[in-house]
This record gives structure tokens, C-alpha cells and sequence, in this order.
């Protein structure tokens, strides 16, 4: 089982996450491109989980975490208001899509399944790397990566 710091309270894995990797691999290059879509410097791509004492930024003041900590559940998947205007009103609507497979997932599966079949879509068919959820080519052999998250 995983660090249960890498599982988000919207209900996502944070293990694939391009900013965690971005930090916890110091791809200098991604955290740059991250930081300019989010207007930030890339020195400030830190991240070590939503739940950790080290979340990025931004999920610090994430209304999806803020709701499920007020609601005491441990995420979204735990809500019979799923998805509700927190979710609808998220700004970064490709993230959504992932957050709605994510949640519909482990509703009908075990909370490993749903790990093992993240980790298992954004892997690298070819060199078995974990890739970003984002990801369109394999940073490691240069592969491109399937459509995930439709």
C-alpha cells in the first residue's frame, strides 16, 4: 500500500501528480513549464502531498481538502454530494476529469484497485516509469503514452 500522504483528499493520487514529480524528481524543466501555467517561479514547484506538511500551494487552500476536512471524511469519494459546486467551480477544469474518473472509480472498486489501475495507466508500456498523469510522451525513453482520464 501507498503513503496515505499521496492520496488527496479530492480523491486523486497524488503519486502521479506533475507537480509532486516535478519536485520530488527536480525536473527543472517541467517545474518550469508548471510554474509558468500557474504563474509562479519554478523554485516554488514544492510539494510532498496534499495531506503532508508540505502540500503545494495552492492545494494549502483547495475548497475540494477545505470540505472534506470540515466534513470529516477522508475525500470526495465519501460524498453523497458528488460532484457539488466545490467541484463544478474548480478552476482547473482538465484537473476535474481526472477528480470525476478518480472518485467514479473507487466507487465501484477497493481503494487498491484503484491504486493499482492509476499506477498501471500512467506507467510507461515500454520502460515502466511513472509518468504524470498529464504526461504525453515517457520522460525516460521518450514513449508516447496513451489518452488517460476520458
Amino acid at each position: 500500500m501507498e503513503d496515505p500522504i499521496l492520496f488527496a483528499p479530492c480523491g486523486t493520487y497524488c503519486g502521479v501528480c506533475p507537480y509532486l514529480i516535478a519536485y520530488k524528481t527536480n525536473d527543472e524543466n517541467l517545474k518550469a513549464k508548471l510554474a509558468k501555467s500557474i504563474g509562479i517561479k519554478p523554485e516554488q514547484i514544492i510539494c510532498d502531498g496534499c495531506r503532508s506538511d508540505n502540500p503545494l500551494y495552492f492545494c494549502r487552500m483547495c475548497p475540494m481538502k477545505k470540505c472534506v476536512i470540515e466534513k470529516e471524511i477522508d475525500s470526495c469519494v465519501e460524498c453523497e454530494e458528488f460532484p457539488c459546486e466545490k467541484v463544478e467551480n474548480f478552476p482547473f477544469k482538465e484537473f476535474l476529469k481526472r477528480v470525476r474518473w478518480d472518485v467514479d472509480y473507487r466507487k465501484k472498486h477497493s481503494k487498491d484497485e484503484w491504486l493499482a489501475k492509476t499506477i498501471e495507466m500512467n506507467t510507461c508500456p515500454s520502460c515502466q516509469t511513472l509518468a504524470h498523469w498529464r504526461a504525453k510522451i515517457c520522460k525516460k525513453c521518450g514513449t508516447k503514452l496513451q489518452e488517460r482520464y476520458v
